[in-house]
């Protein structure tokens, strides 16, 4: 008995460990069930950031106040209406003549009128024009260039006194001065 007692604890550890030891063969290298419930994806936070974002400033904030202003506009204003050309007092405004009040509205603060339209048009094609014919004089040089083997000649142009005088006296002035950003009286 007294054997007995003192091999107790050594045989229940020994028991113990053989039999709540797992085994290599019990144990699965993968799951047999179905698949992995957290798969590995990339990060969506910014996208999905940039996405509300997007969505706030342009649908929130942007289109649907226009859209709202627009409605409002035309159910309790409706289409303007076509009147004469007036004879007397002032002449009316190139934003008078569009249909809608917005379409006055914009052409009144960010639209050109028709006038000016045909001003920038007029100076654009004659600029177009003037540019066009230095084209022309310019292959006309280059052709007689060609024909008669000539080549650009650079003319003499007179140099005024005042400028040799100029000259002489700050290449005196540089030679005379020890440093050149110092200003020394002489």
């Amino acid at each position: 008995m007294a054997l007995m007692s003192k091999m107790a604890p050594t045989a229940v550890c020994a028991c113990r460990n053989a039999f709540l030891k797992p085994s290599n063969s019990l144990i699965p290298a993968i799951r047999g069930s179905h698949a992995a419930v957290f798969r590995k994806r990339p990060g969506q936070l910014i996208v999905n950031r940039i996405k509300d974002v997007c969505h706030f400033y342009f649908i929130g904030i942007g289109f649907l106040p226009v859209l709202f202003c627009l409605a409002y506009n035309h159910i309790v204003y409706g289409t303007c209406e076509l009147k004469d050309y007036p004879t007397e007092g002032p002449a009316p405004h190139h934003w008078q003549f569009e249909r809608t009040p917005i379409r006055q509205w914009w052409a009144k603060w960010f639209g050109v009128s028709d006038v000016e339209h045909h001003e920038r048009n007029l100076a654009y094609y004659e600029k177009q024009g003037i540019i066009a014919r230095w084209r022309q004089i310019e292959q006309r040089v280059k052709h007689l260039e060609g024909e008669r083997w000539d080549y650009k000649g650079w003319s003499y142009q007179p140099v005024s006194s005042t400028w040799v005088d100029y000259g002489r006296w700050h290449a005196l002035r540089m030679r005379d001065q020890y440093e050149q950003h110092g200003h020394y009286a002489q």
